[in-house]
């Protein structure tokens, strides 16, 4: 998926993807956050499921650089 979103990103002018991955998928979350972070928002709903500790969790391991709160 990772490297899919890469080539939508470099043909449209995507600036955010929300639950770009499976809620339970940590590695591919590190790793969508470490080729797409520094260009896009990722924006981490179901991952995080508004849970303080799996917020902390997931800040320590760089897993999105955003949240959907609701």
């Amino acid at each position: 998926m990772v490297d899919y979103y890469q080539r939508l990103i470099g043909k449209y002018p995507i600036i955010s993807i929300e639950d770009g991955l499976a809620e339970d998928d940590w590695e591919g979350w590190k790793a969508l956050a470490k080729a797409l972070g520094g260009k896009i928002q990722l924006v981490g709903d179901d991952i995080f499921v508004t849970n303080p500790d799996i917020f902390n969790k997931g800040i320590k391991e760089g897993i999105a650089n955003s949240i959907f709160i609701s």
